[in-house]
């Protein structure tokens, strides 16, 4: 008789049991059988985050001796805007702790799109914090460029960029470590974790190999510099790719040149946009053509104040490429040059034979390459009498990409080039001071626009056009190529068991 009643409570115990466990069953119904279907979860896009790359680096000290030791000279004037949703903060921290970068920008901007600007020695980082993810990505939620002017017996120049986004592979295109010519690489990360970083080299023949290349230590918060000659010496240009592991960081090129006891020019070059078989380069402003002409029949160290075309070929087939260089009205005719570069090398083209004026190059290829244009200027009354700078290709966008100018009597002008079959109806609009200009680009041109100095401009276009930000500082030269800053969300699939 126990037994049968221990029975008959353990199975109304389990009765229950099974009748209390199934208001907690889940949604996703499994049968023995039958594979589970593929759900998507929602990824929210990680937090955007910037690296500014501080001053120009000195090498070898202050008397230029010291093997191995890099210096910052000056400080450079770094410019952004933010416009920032309720719950959004911004918020900046220095790598390596510079003394005059502040800890926190997150109340600087007080109002939305209004332009703060500070020095900064050291490279640092800007971090917009949404745990919402409320922000949508882009140049108009935030905006930030580096300036610097240097002026000294071992470096004369001027030097500018975009703040990056860091990434896990770039590509740095226009290095030059020939006599005279100094090419630093600077790699900045400013993550947490330690990264790992490997170097590819490449040259007009192809492949540079040599020791050092891999396992390359960027601490977390850190910054380092190495010598490109260390790597690949007495190549006249290269094309340099680096990846990382461990942490994602941002890198440049910075590139001086020497003629003789004459510091001659310098400049920071950015990563490239992806390899295509089309790319545009607005912004070619040739000036001094006649000084440059004198220089060179005198000297043919000055060669490269000739503008010319970068080219490389990061697959393994040759390359067909044609460049059109447009000018802005009749009196700039342009030119056509071709030419074939082997797959694998980075190819010098000529610009020969243009006139100062204004003008944009529209590249056609049958492979995908990477491309710049080195661009100079030149004034034998000055001191320096040379500048230089790389003209970046420039992706093409319809939407409105934000730039911020460099402050104090600097002259800037935008280069917009149309690339498409049709016309581009264009805005331009200064955001601080309210005025807005509307134009049209005819097809496979490009136009020039003055804009204020210490202001924040958006460009916007009913076609994809391509834009460069050209800086004229009492005859020293930079560019910036409008760019915007967006990490991907989306969905995942994923699979329950």
């Amino acid at each position: 008789m126990f037994k049968k009643i221990l029975n008959l409570v353990l199975v109304s115990f389990l009765v229950a049991a099974v009748a209390l466990g199934q208001q907690f069953v889940p949604a996703v119904q499994l049968r023995a059988g039958v594979r589970p279907q593929l759900q998507a979860i929602s990824v929210k896009a990680k937090d955007l985050q910037l690296v500014c790359p501080g001053a120009a680096f000195r090498s070898g000290g202050a008397n230029g001796t010291k093997v191995g030791q890099f210096d910052r000279v000056g400080s450079s004037e770094t410019s952004f805007a933010s416009n920032l949703p309720a719950g959004v903060t911004l918020n900046s921290w220095p790598l390596r702790g510079a003394q005059t970068t502040p800890q926190s920008q997150a109340n600087t901007a007080t109002s939305a799109n209004r332009v703060a600007s500070f020095g900064a020695t050291d490279s640092f980082s800007l971090n917009v914090a949404d745990p919402a993810g409320v922000a949508t990505q882009g140049s108009a939620l935030i905006t930030a460029q580096s300036f610097q002017v240097v002026k000294s017996s071992a470096m004369n120049g001027a030097l500018a960029a975009n703040c990056q986004r860091p990434g896990s592979e770039q590509w740095l295109l226009g290095s030059n470590t020939s006599i005279g010519r100094e090419a630093l690489l600077i790699l900045a990360n400013p993550s947490a974790t330690d990264a790992t970083v490997d170097l590819q080299i490449f040259g007009s023949h192809g492949a540079i190999d040599g020791a050092g290349l891999t396992g390359i230590s960027v601490s977390a918060n850190r910054f380092t510099v190495l010598p490109l000659a260390s790597f690949a010496s007495d190549q006249p240009l290269l094309a340099v790719r680096v990846t990382s592991k461990g942490a994602a960081i941002a890198a440049w090129a910075q590139q001086r040149t020497v003629r003789g006891t004459l510091a001659a020019g310098a400049d920071l070059i950015s990563p490239s946009i992806p390899a295509a078989a089309n790319l545009v380069i607005p912004g070619l402003f040739k000036r001094g053509s006649k000084d440059a002409s004198t220089l060179i029949s005198a000297n043919p160290n000055y060669i490269d104040l000739s503008p010319s075309l970068a080219i490389f070929v990061p697959g393994g087939a040759t390359a067909t490429v044609t460049a059109q260089v447009i000018g802005t009205d009749s009196k700039t005719f342009g030119t056509v040059v071709q030419q074939q570069i082997s797959g694998g090398t980075a190819g010098s083209i000529p610009l020969n034979g243009l006139k100062d004026g204004n003008y944009a190059v529209f590249l056609n290829s049958d492979q995908p390459v990477l491309a710049s244009v080195r661009l100079s200027r030149t004034n034998v009354t000055k001191t320096p009498n040379t500048d230089f700078t790389w003209l970046p290709a420039v992706t093409t966008a319809t939407g409105a990409r934000l730039v911020t100018t460099p402050g104090g009597t600097s002259i800037s002008k935008l280069s917009i080039a149309n690339p498409n079959s049709h016309a581009a109806v264009v805005t331009v609009a200064n955001l601080n001071s309210g005025t807005k200009s509307n134009f049209v680009i005819p097809r496979l041109s490009s136009s020039v626009v003055s804009v204020d100095p210490g202001s924040l401009v958006s460009v916007e276009s009913d076609s994809p056009v391509a834009t460069t930000l050209v800086c004229d500082f009492d005859w020293l030269l930079a560019v910036i190529g409008l760019t915007d800053y967006k990490n991907v969300g989306g969905s995942l699939s994923v699979l329950i068991r």
